[in-house]
């Protein structure tokens, strides 16, 4: 039986918890958890303090750029460009030059010895390959069991980083929902089909490797406000509430823009928007990206046009983004308004 696993879960599923619990109860073997999003890895960095009190000593806790950079490119850099300590680190901002050849150290270092944010996984690959598997054989010396979270993140180049990483002797559990695919690792054309939904595609494909198993239960949203976060996503299996509370004023709802002041000071909703372009009337308000994640008991959205459109005709082939409005409405456990 493979000791790798892919956790395909719900929002609410409790896939972050899952590795939360399993990496605590791991000790004393050696883990990493590693996630894409700043944002994520400051959640689970609070929620193993809030259980534990300290971060236990047999915990690393990194960002996955940071793991590729200090796990992958710095221990081995000269297998590549015969120095040691010339790469600095990460141009996150900036694009790859579009025609620089990959024999040229330009393809994967700016100016500043920096690598370019689409070059980090296809340097790792590269080193890995150039200094005869040192990459994960140093990983093998270091750690027993890499947890992956929000796995759907990670594009490109970066799954065949989870390939050397199945491939080496140690557990590796990734875990994400493909619903959830708000961010990518890199704009690389490598691996395209397997963005977003196509993760689970490239799951199966491993199933030599990697057992896959599906979580369909939400343990914080109720069963009206998964019923709607299904229906954006027919061609996936429907979500199932594992209770369903009833508090007076629940599940899918909408208010006037002139009456909005009133119902959030009566019920003091987290406020979501798409971004800071939108007016939220004077509340405070956080992004659906960031609140990836978050719980609350009830949320408030600001939608965009093809969102308000979307509650008239119920057709999430019409929505650019479904990801977008699946994480803002499975925040809340029990309401979810709209602006309307």
């Amino acid at each position: 039986m493979s000791r790798n696993r892919s956790i395909i879960a719900a929002a609410g599923a409790r896939k972050t918890q899952l590795i939360i619990d399993e990496a605590i109860a791991a000790a004393p073997s050696r883990v990493l958890i590693t996630t894409y999003t700043n944002e994520n890895l400051r959640q689970i960095e609070r929620r193993i303090l809030a259980r534990s009190g300290v971060i236990p000593d047999h915990i690393s806790l990194t960002g996955w750029f940071s793991f590729l950079l200090n796990d992958g490119v710095r221990p081995y850099q000269a297998a590549m460009f015969n120095k040691v300590g010339l790469v600095k680190g990460l141009n996150f901002m900036a694009d790859r030059p579009r025609y620089t050849r990959s024999d040229d150290p330009r393809y994967f270092l700016d100016t500043n010895q920096d690598v370019w944010r689409d070059a980090m996984a296809d340097l790792v690959c590269r080193i890995e390959t150039a200094s005869g598997g040192a990459v994960t054989r140093r990983l093998q010396r270091m750690y027993d069991h890499v947890f992956i979270d929000e796995v759907q993140d990670l594009v490109g180049y970066d799954l065949e980083i989870v390939d050397l990483l199945f491939s080496a002797p140690f557990e590796v559990t990734a875990v994400g929902d493909p619903r959830q695919h708000l961010y990518s690792t890199n704009n690389a054309q490598k691996n395209k089909k397997y963005r977003g939904a196509g993760i689970i595609q490239w799951f199966d494909e491993r199933s030599g490797v990697c057992l896959r198993e599906d979580r369909r239960v939400s343990y914080r949203c109720n069963q009206e406000i998964c019923d709607f976060a299904s229906a954006l996503f027919p061609d996936y299996p429907s979500i199932k509430a594992a209770e369903d509370i009833k508090t007076g004023y629940d599940g899918i709802q909408t208010v006037s823009r002139f009456d909005v002041l009133d119902f959030a000071a009566e019920y003091r909703p987290q406020v979501l928007r798409h971004d800071k372009r939108t007016k939220t009337q004077g509340l405070d308000a956080m992004n659906f990206g960031v609140s990836k994640g978050s719980t609350f008991e009830r949320v408030l959205i600001f939608p965009t046009a093809p969102m308000t459109s979307y509650l008239d005709h119920r057709d999430p082939s019409k929505l650019k983004r479904p990801e977008a409005l699946y994480v803002a409405v499975t925040r809340a456990r029990h309401s979810v308004t709209f602006v309307v």
